[in-house]
């Protein structure tokens, strides 16, 4: 299942159903042809199994069907859209036509596309987008989705109607891919929201290419946007979502051919999924089958003994067999990590600080984990690893749904119970995860990290202690509540400038904070999962045409069905 979301903060109440100066390229994107395109027969999508459906679609909230489904690029759009399968190339303009950077890092400017209509007929303007930085700077339990929480700005103004300007209190030249992918909410409906955290957005209203059709408690449907900005584009004429308990129950589905587009984990993607239809296809048609597009962590809670302890992460780590986890957790899908740096390798290789070199054993390293223990205190007694008379002791909590991340779980948990410890998985609905990983109600959980152009991008995920909350309220990220003032100081080193040169400094103490103190213990390299067919559609992102992170994700999934075109 596609569990990759980019995820970042659940709600604490349940929602209510009711630099010196530099520009960006000023190309513009798409067309705004009035007449729409040759249509296709309805497009049948599954991101995420296992939710319960509710008519809740608030872009704020990560406990709402839309943020759990990756819905939310179906109606709201972004300033811009980023390539992440290709690092290097500039920012697609959007909803904003053109950024420029001012201020050292601190201003940034948007030019905002001019004939862009909501889906109720609104114009758009740069005053939606200055409320919705506002907006989200006045509720701080609400934060962006996808692909991560938007670093806040001071100020958000809209001198005029084509211009938006934001302040920042310090440089985020880093941190364009979150600020640009943020967003955008019309300030004629939500100015009169009283309380945005426990909105349900029952019906959303946005610029996208598509509305609310129909709901029920099995099926979402999306038509389209007759407002929409680039009519000639859509050729999908209606997405429908519907609901699934597991994997189990939708890859028979999806094996058929009933579900056209999807991010699901198949168990024998080649014999059961490929080989079922020549319509069915992966992003390779060979191993691995998918890209790798992040990095899986289990992650720790820093707060809870005995977890607090470095010396004891650092041996859980050396103690986990990373290659049972790929080989049967993961299908073989997921490659083993190889570095205790963090990074996504081989794929950012040159950013690698060598010293980190394939520095994992692929299989569990006893005696790296004993001496480890040993030298902090611990003694084996009747099998089991002791200190001041209490064992290490944890659960790891992930949805029973997300079978993969279930199973590898359930080894970890015989993996380390092998060796001394005492875990345990568990396993629960993927509701009450989204809500207990922000808040801190976990000891430990296998994770995704965030996605982006930069090994910054998954850092600032795992360990801005600023995106933080305190145990029992819900954080935008750092989960696991680690508080470290070199990270901090080395995030703001690599944000606050364009020198790569000084980047890879900052990357290098960031490597090293992760490989010596393991706040997140890195265990595979996260396959993109993605299967789709071409029965109805041409025009999918491959291996060989890496226009767009092909995941059904947000906000990603808009621009991939923007490309399709019907088969016949």
């Amino acid at each position: 299942m596609n569990h990759r979301t980019v995820k970042a903060l659940a709600a604490a109440t349940i929602l209510a159903m009711g630099a010196a100066a530099c520009s960006s390229s000023t190309s513009s994107s798409g067309s705004t042809a009035a007449s729409t395109a040759k249509q296709g027969p309805p497009l049948v999508i599954v991101d995420n199994t296992g939710q319960v459906f509710a008519q809740t679609f608030n872009p704020y909230v990560s406990t709402s069907l839309g943020v759990e489904d990756n819905m939310q690029s179906m109606t709201y759009e972004p300033l811009l859209e980023f390539n992440i399968m290709n690092p290097t190339q500039a920012p697609i303009p959007w909803l904003a036509t053109s950024y420029a950077w001012s201020n050292g890092g601190k201003t940034l400017t948007f030019t905002i596309r001019p004939g862009v209509k909501f889906s109720d007929g609104t114009p758009l303007t740069a005053s939606d987008v200055a409320f919705t930085f506002n907006l989200l700077m006045k509720n701080t339990t609400l934060a962006s989705q996808a692909p991560a929480p938007t670093p806040l700005p001071v100020s958000a103004t809209a001198p005029n109607a084509s211009t938006a300007v934001l302040t920042f209190s310090q440089a985020e030249y880093a941190n364009l891919f979150l600020i640009g992918s943020t967003y955008i909410l019309p300030a004629h409906i939500w100015q009169s929201v009283s309380n945005p955290a426990t909105y349900a957005d029952a019906n959303p209203v946005g610029t996208g290419p598509y509305e609310l059709g129909s709901f029920s408690s099995q099926k979402v449907t999306f038509k389209q946007n007759p407002n929409y900005w680039q009519k000639s584009k859509v050729t999908v004429p209606e997405v429908i979502f519907p609901s699934y308990v597991s994997n189990t129950t939708a890859n028979p589905a999806l094996d058929s051919g009933q579900i056209g587009y999807a991010g699901n984990d198949v168990a024998n993607v080649a014999s059961d999924y490929l080989s079922a239809n020549p319509n069915n296809h992966t992003w390779t048609s060979n191993q691995p089958w998918f890209a790798a597009n992040n990095v899986v962590t289990l992650w720790l809670n820093t707060t809870k003994a005995p977890l607090n302890d470095p010396k004891v992460r650092l041996a859980i780590s050396a103690g986990i067999n990373r290659q049972q986890l790929s080989a049967q957790g993961e299908t073989n899908y997921e490659a083993p990590a190889t570095s205790s740096s963090g990074l996504l390798l081989p794929t950012q290789s040159a950013l690698l600080d060598p010293t980190y070199n394939n520095d994992i054993s692929p299989t569990s390293d006893n005696s790296k984990m004993s001496q480890l223990l040993t030298g902090d205190g611990y003694t084996k007694t009747g099998g089991k690893w002791m200190k001041n008379g209490q064992p290490i002791k944890f659960s790891i909590e992930d949805p029973s749904s997300y079978t993969d991340y279930a199973t590898d779980a359930q080894l970890i948990a015989n993996q380390l119970n092998a060796e001394g410890f005492e875990v345990t998985f568990d396993g629960v609905q993927a509701t009450q995860w989204y809500n207990d990983y922000p808040v801190g109600n976990f000891d430990a959980i296998i994770h995704w990290s965030n996605q982006g152009p930069s090994p910054y991008d998954y850092f600032d995920y795992w360990m801005d202690n600023n995106l933080s909350a305190p145990m029992g309220k819900p954080a935008g990220s750092d989960y696991g509540r680690y508080n470290n003032p070199q990270v901090q100081a080395a995030l703001a080193q690599y944000a606050g400038t364009n020198d790569t040169a000084t980047q890879q400094q900052a990357l290098n103490t960031l490597e090293t904070i992760v490989a010596t103190q393991a706040p997140v213990i890195p265990l595979l390299y996260g396959a993109a999962w993605y299967e789709y067919s071409t029965k109805d559609y041409t025009g999918w992102p491959t291996a060989s045409n890496q226009y767009i992170d092909p995941v059904p994700n947000a906000p990603y999934m808009e621009y991939t069905l923007l490309h399709l075109t019907p088969a016949s």
